[in-house]
């Protein structure tokens, strides 16, 4: 366990980025560390990632100091607790609709007394040969974070309630998922979900919680960090397709 510089400087009110990552590939963990990424979203949840992937990637973050927060694929305790236990320093929630869903995965997070996480010499505890156990409880429910993402019709209508879960950290955006649910697939851009983010958006800054959003192929960061956005994510396979664009683009045209 470390101090969390990512939690440090959203409570301070600076912009954070994240790199999505989801393949088993530690390079991707340090090339996000090097270019200057806040921290890592190892996605658990959509593509080949195993609990041992995962591992392996939070070490390559711990390696080169970029704080790797994992997507899991189910808010379940049991689920969350064994990505926690190799040394996640938080989870990103997909799907939460409600307050009381948000709740769950922070108890699953947070040992007694903010929450329920099952105690045990894990990885994440240094294997119990470092500090008291005492100690490390109360320095992991001050150091990790949980975010949860708003990606659909009731979580928009739940928002303020989501919001007002205590040691959430923050929400995230999923701007696609919620385009399908409100009936327009692939129209983020689409006026009804525009308005939704838009909602989401001033309640999140109203609460003083982090708000974060993926940057879209086209967008620019003025677009959300002029708006009052705090997080802008993008993934590593985005970032490399691009760039395998432009570069073969540019051959071809000498």
């Amino acid at each position: 366990m470390y101090v969390n510089a990512l939690k440090e400087k959203i409570k301070k009110g600076g912009s954070v980025t994240g790199c999505m990552i989801s393949a088993a590939l530690p390079a991707l963990v340090e090339i996000s560390a090097l270019a200057g990424f806040d921290f890592v979203f190892i996605d658990a949840e959509q593509g080949p990632l195993s609990e041992k992937d995962c591992e392996i990637l939070v070490l390559a973050a711990e390696a080169r100091g970029i704080v790797p927060l994992v997507r899991v694929p189910q808010n379940s305790p049991e689920i969350v607790l064994r990505y926690m236990d190799v040394g996640a320093m938080g989870v990103i929630m997909p799907g939460v609709r409600n307050r009381e869903e948000a709740e769950r995965v922070v108890r699953a997070v947070k040992y007694y007394p903010r929450g329920e996480r099952g105690l045990t010499s894990a990885r994440a505890a240094d294997y119990g040969m470092g500090r008291p156990m005492t100690e490390y409880v109360a320095e992991a429910n001050r150091e990790t974070m949980v975010f949860a993402i708003i990606e659909s019709r009731e979580a928009i209508e739940n928002i303020q309630e989501i919001l007002s879960v205590a040691d959430l950290d923050g929400v995230i955006m999923g701007a696609g998922d919620l385009s399908q649910d409100m009936g327009y697939p692939g129209q983020t851009g689409h006026p009804e979900v525009e308005a939704a983010f838009q909602k989401a958006l001033d309640l999140g800054i109203g609460s003083g919680k982090a708000f974060g959003s993926v940057l879209r192929a086209g967008e620019t960061p003025e677009k959300y960090l002029n708006r009052g956005v705090h997080i802008l994510l993008t993934s590593a396979f985005s970032l490399l397709a691009k760039g395998a664009k432009e570069f073969v683009g540019k051959v071809k045209s000498v």
